[in-house]
C-alpha cells in the first residue's frame, strides 16, 4: 500500500518572510520541493540561498508563513520534536564542519552514536559502507588534517547520509575545490540521487555544478524567486538579470558604482 504523504510535496515553504533587523532576506517564498529530484537554488552572494536552505530544517525560523516536511507544520514544533524530524535531513555545509578531534570514520559515526543505539559492530559496518559510498573506504583512520579539501567534503557527505535520510541540502557543495574535484562532487550528487533515491537541494553559485545536477533551477533575486525552471530554460532566458549571472557579470548599475559614478 502506497503511503498517502507521497501525494505532498516532501518540503514546502508557504508565503515566508524573513528578516534580519531592517534587512529584508525573503519576502514571500513560495516553494513546493518534488521527491526523488535535485533542485538547486541560485542567486548572488547575500541573496538569502542558505537563509532559505535553513528554514527548511527550522534551524532558522520565520518572521510569517508557514513550512512543511512531509505535510506535517513545523512552525510550532518543540526544538525536542523538531530534533526528530531533522533526522531525516542530511546536510552538507559549506566548509564541511568535520570534527577536527575526530578520525574521518568517527565523524561520520558520530550521527549513529548521538542518535542510535547500534552496537560498536553495526557502527563500524554503516560507516565502512557510506565511506565506500564516496570512495573513502581505505580513509576510515585519518585525521581531518591528512586529508584534502575534497577528501574532507565527501567524508562529510558520508556522515550526511549515515542516517539514511530523505533529504540532502547542500550549502555550496564545490566552494573551495578546483573544478576537477569539484565535478567529483557533483557525480556523487548525482549518484547518491539514483542509488539512494533521495531528494536533493543544492544552494550554489556554481552554474557548471548547477546545470549539470540540477532537475530544477530556482533563482533569488531581491527575496523572491525571478526563476523556475530546467537548466535549458535557464539558459534560454531572456532576462538580463538571469543571463548576467550566469556569464558571472556586473550589471550596469554596479559597474557605475566601481567607477565612482
Amino acid at each position: 500500500m502506497v503511503n498517502d504523504d507521497i501525494k505532498y510535496p516532501i518540503i514546502e515553504l508557504e508565503d515566508v518572510y524573513k528578516s534580519f533587523g531592517e534587512l529584508d532576506v525573503l519576502k514571500g517564498i513560495h516553494l513546493k520541493i518534488e521527491r526523488g529530484k535535485t533542485t538547486v537554488v541560485l542567486g548572488e552572494s547575500g541573496s538569502g540561498k542558505s537563509v532559505l536552505l535553513k528554514h527548511m530544517v527550522m534551524l532558522l525560523r520565520p518572521d510569517r508563513g508557514k513550512i512543511f516536511f512531509e505535510n506535517q507544520l513545523l512552525n510550532q514544533l518543540s526544538e525536542r520534536r523538531l530534533a526528530t524530524v531533522r533526522t531525516n535531513f542530511g546536510f552538507l555545509f559549506q566548509s564541511g564542519a568535520l570534527f577536527d578531534s575526530m578520525t574521518a570514520g568517527e565523524n561520520v559515526a558520530f550521527p549513529l552514536v548521538e542518535h542510535t543505539d547500534y552496537n560498536k559492530e553495526k557502527i563500524e559496518q554503516i560507516v565502512h559502507e557510506k565511506l565506500r559510498m564516496v570512495g573513502l573506504e581505505n580513509f576510515s583512520s585519518r585525521m581531518p588534517g591528512q586529508l584534502s579539501g575534497g577528501q574532507k567534503k565527501r567524508v562529510a557527505l558520508a556522515r550526511a547520509i549515515v542516517m539514511e535520510p530523505k533529504v540532502i541540502l547542500y550549502d555550496e557543495p564545490t566552494t573551495g575545490l578546483d573544478p576537477i574535484r569539484a565535478d567529483v562532487i557533483n557525480e556523487l550528487i548525482i549518484k547518491l540521487q539514483h542509488q539512494l533515491k533521495v531528494t536533493s537541494i543544492v544552494v550554489t553559485h556554481d552554474m557548471k555544478s548547477a546545470f549539470k545536477v540540477g532537475d530544477r533551477l530556482l533563482m533569488l533575486y531581491d527575496g523572491n524567486f525571478i526563476f523556475d525552471g530546467t537548466s535549458q530554460q535557464m539558459q534560454q532566458s531572456q532576462d538580463s538579470r538571469i543571463q548576467r549571472f550566469i556569464a558571472g557579470q556586473a550589471s550596469p548599475d554596479e559597474l557605475e558604482e566601481l567607477n565612482g559614478k
